[in-house]
């Protein structure tokens, strides 16, 4: 960390400076070159305030602040980067970082728990959003709207657990497999590229290789299947069955840069797409329209113009019910509700 950036850092926690140089400090954390400094500064202040146990490992918590400034400033629309979000995760991170303030949350943290303890990870993709982060491991991970990732920390054996939609692309360490557990199904991997689908309370899991070799094991079954590049595996958990085809794998995750994809799946499938890419809840009314398939990329797209389109394409029609306000002064989500035409 140069003088300047200590400046900025300083002046930050010391409650000095104006909006711009908040969007300095923030920027600090977004920068991965700048993380050694920031691991080395925050020890500094550690060990001149802790008592307990001055050479505590402080990545985690440093890893959490990353996390949480980085992935909202991803997610930000257009160029507002200094949404109402960031600035409650930025105040959230200062306080983390800042001794004088965070002293007895901190020997709380380290006090009860022993050295050996592993802490929990956990990294959600808000509805309508997608996060992009990078594991202790270098491993870089994309996660689609709605998903969840967790893991443990230290993460010496490289397990994760996904529950939605994820992308990884695993450092390789051939004496330690990557493994993601997920909706009664695992994948190890020793150093590749590929996709995954594993919704909690759907049947389907789904597995597209990109790059690498992956083995797909199914709870509750002896054997494992082996994946190549360019190869889909499908497992239906209820019915036990396994089916695998030839297919462009950058399709598969073209979620990443922001295009909705409607692969050709019913309507009840292309309501839950729907539903978790725009954060709405999405209603099908009429049980007639269920086989109704659906096939096109959108990019940029607002819910009205999907619609909109699917409605050109088949017999359906739909109604948008906004926002609604009940009595404790929650807000509901918009509905979408699709009929026969």
């Amino acid at each position: 960390m140069n003088k300047k950036q200590q400046q900025i850092f300083d002046d930050y926690l010391a409650g000095r400076g104006d909006k711009s140089s908040k969007r300095k400090f923030f920027q600090l954390f977004r920068e991965e070159a700048g993380i050694p400094d920031l691991k080395k500064r925050m020890a500094q202040d550690w060990d001149t305030t802790s008592f307990v146990n001055p050479h505590k490992d402080l990545s985690p918590i440093l890893q959490k602040i990353h996390f949480l400034i980085r992935s909202d400033s991803e997610n930000a629309s257009g160029g507002k980067k200094m949404t109402r979000t960031l600035k409650l995760l930025g105040r959230i991170a200062a306080v983390l970082v800042l001794p004088l303030l965070v002293i007895n949350a901190l020997l709380f943290f380290f006090a009860e728990k022993p050295e050996s303890e592993p802490t929990l990870v956990e990294i959600i993709s808000p509805m309508g959003a997608r996060v992009r982060t990078e594991l202790p491991d270098g491993t870089i991970t994309w996660l689609n709207s709605g998903s969840e990732l967790s893991y443990y920390i230290p993460f010496k054996k490289r397990n994760v657990n996904v529950k939605g939609n994820a992308f990884f692309d695993v450092k390789s360490d051939s004496l330690h497999p990557f493994t993601v557990r997920g909706n009664n199904a695992e994948v190890k991997v020793l150093g590749t590229r590929f996709n995954v689908e594993m919704w909690p309370g759907e049947d389907i899991v789904e597995v597209v290789l990109e790059e690498g070799v992956v083995e797909f094991k199914p709870d509750r079954c002896e054997q494992s299947f082996q994946m190549t590049p360019g190869e889909q595996l499908v497992f239906d958990n209820e019915k036990r069955k396994l089916t695998r085809k030839q297919v462009e794998p950058e399709i598969y995750s073209s979620w990443i840069d922001g295009k909705l994809l409607l692969r050709g799946e019913n309507m009840v499938r292309t309501a839950r797409e729907l539903s978790r890419w725009f954060n709405v809840d999405v209603v099908v009314e009429d049980s007639t329209i269920y086989d109704y398939t659906f096939r096109g990329t959108f990019k940029d797209e607002k819910l009205e113009d999907v619609l909109r389109l699917l409605k050109l394409t088949s017999p359906i029609d739909y109604v948008i019910e906004d926002n609604k306000q009940d009595s404790a002064g929650n807000f509901s989500r918009k509905k979408v509700i699709i009929q026969h035409q």
